[in-house]
């Protein structure tokens, strides 16, 4: 058991940490000491330079590996869509508010083995995928919140804009795209779709918005951004939060900071946009069969062969409750989980509908629009 243990802990750790403080609540009591001080924060990134960006079409990573038995291939070179994917949390203990770009040790290993493969790639059959490297906000900046918290959040959003621009500007040449990013990134995402997309012309280009693992205000429909409501609806957003089901995540409720109206602020009970990824229908439900395969975190490797109708999905009060069986479900439920936050795995446990939906959203906004270059 111990050594099970272990393994778990190992596992969770490369994937993304972030999730077993934040996801539950409880939160991991090491964090940086002392005030925020923009003047210490590691130097900003250089988009134009390779070393910015963990993912890059043409460029061997992670975000090229496909699960096994599956026959899914890497069709970035012959995509006619982008994925802008902004990662989720790695660094969790660190002595500083923000991470170096470039860090090393677990904080990189998480962002360039689990994060790309287990999350970015699920995007890989469908879209050329660019992901940026950026001063990520340490977990305590979400955990502690307050003012130094929101300063380390902001510098971290500063990056991902540039990298979005940069994108833009140098990369995009009129494609289509989509927006995808999981936790902290979900939280950058939230800000830069108000700033960047609603109400501009690229709201025209964007296939859809897929940012799991926020507190996205349903509010947000009210600022000009749809709620996506179909498997095949482009311009859209969709969002949920994996729980036990029958389980509140309070923090998730009541306390996590999102970007709304020009500032963050605490969701503080609004209701929470929850697209269920097996329907992908807003407040959805759908038993285990229409799960196509739930994929297990693997950050060294071939990747896992998918488990299908491992779970069902169902939105309720805002969160996606879902019902695990304790045996064929062990790859998820493990020390990480005890507290009924499935966080870590938002993308895991649908990850073969995700790749599907995405390929299905292209093909969809391509008949809409016709096919660029």
């Amino acid at each position: 058991m111990k050594r099970w243990r272990a393994a778990t802990v190992a596992l969770a750790a490369g994937m993304s940490l972030f999730s077993a403080g934040v996801a539950s609540g409880q939160g991991l009591r090491m964090g940086p000491r002392g005030a925020f001080d923009a003047a210490a924060a590691p130097p900003a990134p250089d988009y134009a330079s390779p070393e910015a960006w963990a993912a890059w079409p043409g460029r061997p990573s992670a975000a090229g590996d496909t699960p096994a038995g599956t026959g899914a291939n890497d069709r970035q070179a012959s995509a006619k869509a982008d994925v802008f994917f902004i990662h989720p949390t790695t660094y969790v203990i660190g002595g500083a508010w923000n991470a170096a770009f470039d860090e090393g040790g677990r904080t990189g290993a998480g962002v360039d083995r689990s994060v790309l493969r287990n999350q970015a790639g699920a995007f890989n059959g469908c879209c050329r995928i660019f992901a940026p490297r950026y001063r990520q906000a340490e977990l305590a900046a979400f955990t502690r919140g307050g003012p130094d918290g929101l300063a380390a959040i902001d510098l971290a959003y500063a990056d991902v804009l540039r990298a979005f621009d940069y994108y833009i500007v140098h990369e995009n040449h009129g494609r289509p795209f989509i927006i995808a990013s999981h936790s902290q990134g979900s939280v950058h995402a939230m800000r830069l779709l108000q700033e960047r997309v609603i109400g501009t012309p690229l709201a025209q280009r964007l296939v859809y918005a897929v940012i799991p693992g926020s507190s996205l205000p349903e509010a947000i429909e009210a600022r000009g951004l749809p709620i996506c409501r179909s498997a095949r609806q482009t311009g859209c957003v969709v969002n949920w939060n994996s729980v036990r089901r029958g389980k509140d995540d309070q923090r998730r409720l009541e306390r996590t900071v999102i970007w709304l109206d020009g500032r963050y602020q605490l969701i503080e009970g609004r209701p929470i946009v929850c697209v269920n990824p097996l329907t992908w229908t807003k407040d959805g439900g759908a038993g285990p069969q229409a799960n196509l395969g739930a994929v297990p975190g693997s950050p060294d490797g071939p990747m896992p062969a998918p488990i299908p109708h491992l779970t069902g999905a169902w939105c309720e009060h805002g969160q996606l409750g879902v019902d695990i069986p304790a045996l064929s479900g062990r790859p998820f439920n493990n020390i990480l989980t005890l507290g009924g936050i499935y966080h870590v795995y938002d993308y895991g446990l649908y990850y073969m509908n995700i790749r599907q939906n995405a390929r299905a959203r292209v093909e969809a906004w391509l008949a809409q629009h016709g096919a660029r270059p």
